[in-house]
């Protein structure tokens, strides 16, 4: 009884410890080598966490530790580029571990290429062992793909070590590879304060059903929570598609708080942004450079135009997050006829004087989407008050008219919605196929045939993912009639 009270306040210390980082890593005064060791915790505890999920109960619903451990130990060999890039983003800035990132960046070629090797040959060499000796059972991924039990022939067993083999690249590609380079890099941080800040507001509302213990593992435990909650829908062929195109959606919504929540609070993370080049200034950096010399009103119609366009990039961003949600949970979300009038306004001004320039990344080291920020333009030669005074006018049509018209505006709202999430993910595709096919062309040029052929097979994935993954979103939509949830 000792032992485990004496274990449970070491996790208390350590979530704390966690939280304490993730807050000063937020507000970027964490010192670099503790930033690196906040990393690597935050890898291990990923990395944990899909252990315990297992990744052989996942794909054959019979558990491998040790097919676990050393898949895992494989993935993390073919990620072991972003250390590089970690490093070679604040090397100046390191003390305690200087020279050992000093040996990272001088030999990163040497690192990057064995590293990338030996994780590939690993995994070969674990599908072919899980194909011989991993029974498969149901539920599970290989369940849907192939029969129970071992291969007949040697055929089937050829054909089952292919199968799994790329089971296992494509579940590096779409959920490890992301989540690591997301979840545990650029955006941890403001995870954590997200947390802090919803957790705390419950505890001012019902103070008296929290306590400073079960808030302490709510907090830490945010983000781990909804990472276990998305691999566990790769367990059944009926949540499988519900698990891919959420991977999709969170494209959205980790940019919502890649960028947007930087360009609220001013703090950002400098490694991410020194990467993506200038036009990533703060919103209110940004206003109170507008402002200068303007009237009172301009300045005034002109806070509310930075609002709207706010309001108008989270909603855009947000929202396919909240149909895929809606679609996995089958609750309501019931909005009111202020909230509509709200983003029809705000997509107005959103189009008519936009802040956030959306485009895709064109950096050769990064893949991904661009959202920048510049001054407020408009169509009126920067008169703000009339475009504030359209959008008004518009809330109030919309608000007064949405008594009779509100199944056409849901329909409005959702269709606006899915046309934004289409064109975002058609820039993250490109950039994803300029990036991968400038990658292939200097490997084969360099005579690195083994790499080309692994880096087409991630390419094909991608592409695979990337359409089948709108699709099915989409497809949710269509099929669950999402619109009767918003009514």
């Amino acid at each position: 009884m000792e032992k485990k009270r004496i274990m449970h306040r070491l996790e208390e210390v350590i979530l704390i410890l966690i939280i304490i980082l993730n807050i000063l890593d937020f507000f970027e005064i964490l010192p670099a080598d503790i930033d690196f060791a906040k990393k690597i915790i935050s890898w291990t505890a990923l990395g944990y966490i899909l252990y315990k999920a297992s990744l052989t109960k996942i794909f054959f619903n019979n558990q491998k530790r040790s097919v676990d451990i050393l898949l895992i130990i494989s993935y993390f060999m073919l990620i072991f580029k972003n250390i590089i890039i970690f490093s070679s983003g604040i090397i100046d800035e390191f003390f305690v571990f200087y020279d050992f990132q000093k040996f990272i960046l001088n030999n990163s070629p040497i690192l990057e290429f064995y590293s990338l090797i030996i994780g590939s040959i690993l995994i070969l060499i674990l599908a072919i062992y899980s194909s011989i000796y991993i029974d498969v059972k149901k539920p599970s991924l290989m369940h849907i793909i192939h029969e129970e039990g071992k291969p007949k022939t040697l055929y089937k067993y050829f054909i089952r070590i292919i199968t799994v083999y790329l089971v296992y690249i494509a579940f590096f590609v779409v959920v490890f590879n992301f989540v690591m380079e997301w979840l545990a890099i650029a955006i941890d941080a403001p995870i954590i304060m997200i947390a802090l800040l919803f957790y705390l507001f419950i505890v001012i509302r019902h103070y008296r059903k929290y306590n400073a213990e079960s808030l302490i593992y709510r907090i830490g435990e945010f983000g781990e929570k909804f990472y276990e909650k998305l691999i566990s829908l790769f367990h059944y062929k009926k949540t499988i598609f519900l698990g891919i195109s959420g991977m999709i959606v969170l494209h959205l919504l980790t940019d919502a708080i890649s960028f947007i929540i930087p360009y609220i609070f001013i703090f950002r993370d400098t490694l991410y942004f020194t990467q993506l080049g200038a036009g990533h200034d703060a919103l209110l950096t940004l206003f109170l450079g507008q402002i200068k010399n303007l009237p009172f009103l301009e300045q005034f119609s002109l806070f509310f135009v930075y609002l709207l366009n706010l309001i108008g990039i989270l909603f855009f961003l947000i929202m396919p997050s909240i149909f895929w949600y809606i679609a996995f949970t089958r609750k309501k979300f019931y909005l009111s006829k202020f909230k509509i009038g709200l983003i029809f306004s705000s997509i107005l001004v959103f189009i008519l004087a936009p802040v956030f320039n959306i485009s895709r990344l064109i950096q050769p080291s990064i893949l991904g989407v661009d959202i920048k920020t510049s001054f407020a333009n408009n169509i009126l030669y920067n008169n703000f008050f009339y475009i504030l005074f359209f959008a008004f006018i518009f809330f109030l049509a919309v608000y007064f008219l949405s008594d009779n018209y509100r199944k056409g505006m849901i329909y409005a709202i959702i269709l606006s919605s899915v046309i934004f999430f289409a064109y975002y993910i058609y820039l993250f595709f490109t950039s994803l196929i300029f990036y991968y096919t400038d990658i292939i062309r200097t490997l084969f040029v360099t005579s690195h045939f083994i790499l080309s052929f692994y880096f087409l097979l991630f390419l094909t994935i991608n592409i695979l993912f990337y359409i089948a993954g709108s699709i099915m979103f989409i497809n949710e939509i269509m099929k669950k009639k999402l619109y009767k949830n918003f009514l």
